[in-house]
């Protein structure tokens, strides 16, 4: 099983507690300045607990916490490892038999469909499915939180309403806490090297244009990130967020041709990094590559934004409990959940 981090938990750890936080990059540097922009950037619609200062500052430090949990084991390792990554060859496609805007349904599914090209998830890597069921897991934490925050206030007696203001509090922490590790996938999404099968050099494929096979991924993202990449320039990179108030639960095929789409423009920037590096506009660090490496920080930190906040959108159509109550239904006081399996 190919271990494809750069830097391990381990070297990670070392690391912070032997030089200042400021050496470390994309695993770190990079990572944590991905979700602090994108929090920074959240739109006033979104509730207080996920854009407030402190909060901000979760985000951010959460970024790289799933490198840091890196080398937790040899199960969790080989099992997650390849959720940072996806292989996506010269064509555009997973392996030659995937296509990004028509992702399979799940991840069994998934697995089923690279099984025709003799290999598997854990072979090409399922970054699109870490980042897809991130965001249907944040939509969760916020209908959950949208009927806590509801009830506890209008819910029929104080007791209750004491019962969700405790779960409400409860799911505030928990959503920052998703929102922190997931942001870490989405920003992993954004780094060329992640989504490619040329991956740390070009790699035992056709090389016409006799790209580098030295590996370039540690230096990419981490000696040139640490040295060049700086937050106002890249939050300058942004694009304003689109205003998006979706109407109906957004179905799993919606919410994949979205992330296919971003990973398709992550990986129209694969080829002109090795042209960057075989000009040596990195090893010189030019306006040029430092431009190139800043826009691809804000690609991701704009897309964590506009994921989180369309999560907090759709999330008005999502349902709460089991059996499931529309959270519409709950808000309008249309229903009331009943104590027996509804309530915290």
């Amino acid at each position: 099983m190919k271990n494809r981090s750069l830097c391990t938990a381990l070297a990670l750890t070392l690391a912070a507690a032997l030089v200042p936080i400021a050496v470390l990059a994309w695993g770190v540097v990079g990572h944590t300045m991905i979700n602090r922009l994108a929090a920074q950037g959240f739109p006033a619609s979104m509730p207080p607990f996920v854009r407030s200062s402190d909060a901000i500052a979760e985000i951010a430090t959460l970024g790289p916490e799933e490198d840091r949990i890196k080398d937790a084991g040899q199960s969790w390792d080989d099992d997650f490892d390849p959720g940072h990554y996806v292989d996506i060859g010269d064509d555009g496609t997973i392996l030659g038999v995937v296509r990004l805007d028509a992702l399979p349904k799940d991840m069994a599914a998934y697995g089923h469909a690279l099984a025709a090209a003799n290999t598997d998830l854990f072979r090409a890597g399922y970054l699109p499915y870490s980042i897809i069921d991130g965001y249907e897991r944040v939509r969760k934490d916020f209908a959950i939180w949208r009927v806590d925050d509801y009830l506890a206030v209008h819910a029929g007696s104080q007791p209750v309403r004491d019962e969700y203001s405790r779960d409400r509090a409860l799911r505030e922490t928990l959503t920052l806490r998703d929102i922190g590790d997931w942001g870490h996938f989405v920003g992993d999404g954004s780094q060329p090297l992640h989504i490619t099968i040329h991956f740390n050099g070009w790699g035992n494929y056709p090389n016409p244009n006799n790209y580098t096979t030295t590996h370039i991924h540690s230096f990419f993202e981490s000696q040139f990130v640490n040295q060049y990449a700086k937050i106002d320039a890249v939050r300058a990179l942004m694009p304003p967020y689109p205003l998006q108030a979706p109407a109906h639960l957004l179905s799993q095929e919606e919410i994949a041709a979205m992330v296919g789409q971003y990973l398709e423009d992550t990986a129209k920037a694969v080829v002109p990094l090795y042209e960057l590096y075989a000009s040596n506009d990195f090893a010189n660090g030019t306006p040029k590559a430092v431009a190139f490496t800043d826009q691809q920080l804000a690609h991701g930190a704009a897309e964590l934004r506009n994921l989180t906040a369309l999560a907090w959108e759709d999330s008005i159509n999502a349902g709460f409990g089991y059996p499931e109550i529309p959270v519409r239904d709950i808000l309008s006081g249309k229903v009331v959940p009943t104590a027996e399996n509804q309530t915290p």
